[in-house]
């Protein structure tokens, strides 16, 4: 697949909280072998997304490569949320997992591309069985590595570079249609979080 991701020199930061670290790792290793999928909780400003929360959907249908929640349980999450108006429906979170002797990768699938809003954050884990134990860190690529127990985690964190900042960028179509979407342009966002405990960032 063609590489969607681009460099910047102020990328966005992406706040994961210990908690929602947590949350999404014990997530993935549930259902390993197969996908998480889960919503992504928070607020955002025009350099950061701060995500407080992450919620696993409990109902998906699932398998080793996709993760698809109804369209009516999400609706009614929608509808429930709207009641918590301190919290931002910031995006989602699903995991990559190993196959065989395929190891999972962080990067984006089709599919995840195409069904990702403009101004959603995209969380992917990928969950490989460990060759060695490695320390948390945040590497040189903006991603985030380490293992717990026998598994090897590696965490990228993705937004739409033509959302500028808060806005996205949108273009009308000619025959007078609701505005589509400018093609996405993926960018990784710098994770920062305090289960990182080594200050000096290092490629894998």
């Amino acid at each position: 697949m063609r590489d969607n991701s681009i460099t910047s020199n102020t990328p966005m930061q992406a706040y994961l909280s210990e908690n929602v670290f947590m949350g999404m790792v014990l997530s993935t290793v549930e259902v390993y072998k197969k996908e998480c999928f889960g919503l992504l909780l928070g607020y955002r400003t025009a350099e950061k997304y701060v995500v407080e929360h992450a919620i696993p959907y409990q109902s998906v249908k699932r398998g080793h490569n996709f993760a698809e929640l109804r369209s009516d349980k999400w609706q009614l999450m929608q509808e429930v949320l709207k009641h918590f108006p301190r919290l931002d429906v910031l995006g989602d979170y699903h995991s990559h997992t190993m196959y065989g002797d395929v190891r999972a990768e962080v990067s984006l699938s089709r599919d995840d591309i195409e069904y990702m809003d403009p101004n959603d954050l995209q969380v992917v884990i990928a969950i490989n069985e460990n060759r060695r134990s490695r320390g948390w860190t945040v590497n040189t690529d903006r991603t985030m590595s380490g293992s717990l127990d026998r598994y090897h985690f590696k965490i990228a964190a993705y937004y739409d570079a033509n959302r500028g900042g808060a806005h996205g960028i949108y273009r009308k179509v000619a025959n007078g249609r609701p505005r589509a979407r400018v093609a996405p342009r993926l960018q990784l966002a710098t994770i920062q979080c305090p289960f990182t405990l080594a200050p000096a960032a290092k490629a894998l």
